[in-house]
């Protein structure tokens, strides 16, 4: 038998993965507002530099997933994503134009479609009892990623101007050399069909996880343009804006936690229902606090929609997280364009406020999945 990887350093491992895709997923929002003045653009067109790579990574989530298990790739993919993301960020350097930098971001969406339904299908398939758990540990890094992406990318924009989208560029090459050699985990190829996978459960699942990257990618792509416009330096928006993200280095674990102990539906029921009540909140009084509690509540259910999308659909555990994954990445698609094109309209607490009536309905949706005996409610 093979020697696995001991699943404490695997799940570190993966954990740091899901930092590195996750703060590369947010390096151009801190840049928009420089972007916008450089290209001339409105905020319609600054939102499609961020639609185009998540409509593109949606598209490949499923597709990329089942390759992987169908073939024992998995590791393979997980290296090929964050390379191809190194890549990525150079291009987008040297773009000249806005339409350049537009067609770079198709290969950055490329990228952003590997990890998730990997990185998420190995700790589920490694920690089978505790898999809540597992995952919400992981999302700490996510969360992580999230929070230094625009402080960090707010002081080398700062510092550096665009030159800082091929400094960080590096990271994503290292990312792939620690996976080369750290990572060591028992592939075994699946041989069902992606059809078999697509259950009732699990489009309601996806329908109900699309609440969140209206925040997470909507609100957020906007947020230190939002501050920017209210008199910040580019830097202190950044620094404002990653209050939201802050919280869920607390929350993810604590919300895999809960929802291994009380039940899946509750915990995302209970999460949106306060995450719309604390936006609103927000848009009345513009406290950073309002601001941290809504990330915080944001948070507590993304690792919780993992769990659950491993245990409502088919055999193929990597591919059922993709197929929900890839319909959160539809919605992080839209979300930027849509947020922008209201905020354009109608100014930005209409279109923040916009996403308190999706978060209620989310509260209430995900109580239509259904679930056997063996699983939490």
């Amino acid at each position: 038998m093979k020697n696995l990887t001991n699943p404490v350093i695997l799940l570190i491992t993966i954990a740091f993965a899901h930092f590195v895709n996750d703060w590369y997923s947010l390096l151009i929002p801190p840049a928009l507002p420089l972007l916008k003045e450089t290209y001339k653009i409105n905020y319609f067109q600054s939102g499609l530099l961020l639609s185009v790579p998540y409509l593109t990574s949606a598209l490949l989530q499923s597709p990329i997933a089942h390759f992987s298990e169908t073939h024992s790739k998995r590791k393979t993919v997980l290296t090929g994503g964050f390379l191809i993301l190194s890549l990525s960020y150079i291009m987008f350097y040297l773009s000249n134009s806005y339409y350049s930098a537009l067609l770079v971001t198709l290969l950055l969406g490329v990228g952003l479609g590997t990890y998730h339904p990997q990185g998420m299908g190995i700790l589920s398939s490694v920690f089978k009892e505790k898999k809540g758990m597992a995952i919400g540990i992981n999302g700490t890094g996510g969360a992580l990623g999230y929070f230094f992406a625009p402080i960090a990318m707010g002081y080398l924009l700062s510092k550096y101007n665009t030159k800082a989208f091929l400094i960080v560029s590096a990271v994503g090459f290292v990312m792939a050399l620690l996976i080369a050699l750290i990572v060591k985990i028992e592939e075994k190829p699946i041989h069902t069909t992606i059809k078999s996978t697509i259950t009732k459960e699990l489009i309601l699942l996806g329908l109900v996880a699309i609440v969140i990257p209206f925040y997470s990618r909507g609100i957020m792509s906007f947020l230190p343009s939002y501050f920017y416009a209210k008199g910040c330096s580019i830097l202190d928006a950044n620094i404002k804006a990653s209050i939201m993200l802050l919280a869920g280095m607390v929350a993810q674990p604590l919300g895999g936690f809960i929802s291994d102990k009380f039940g899946r539906r509750k915990t995302i029921s209970y999460s949106y229902f306060l995450m719309g009540l604390f936006l609103i909140l927000f848009i009345k009084f513009t406290s950073i606090i309002f601001l941290f509690f809504m990330g915080f509540f944001m948070s507590l259910s993304i690792p919780v929609r993992h769990a659950f999308a491993s245990e409502v659909g088919g055999d193929k555990v990597n591919t059922n997280i993709a197929v929900v994954f890839g319909m959160v990445m539809i919605a992080s698609s839209i979300a930027p364009s849509a947020v922008g094109a209201l905020a354009d309209s109608f100014g930005f607490v209409t279109a923040f406020g916009f996403n308190v009536a999706i978060a209620f309905f989310g509260s209430l949706l995900v109580w239509m999945i259904k679930t056997d005996n063996s699983q939490k409610a």
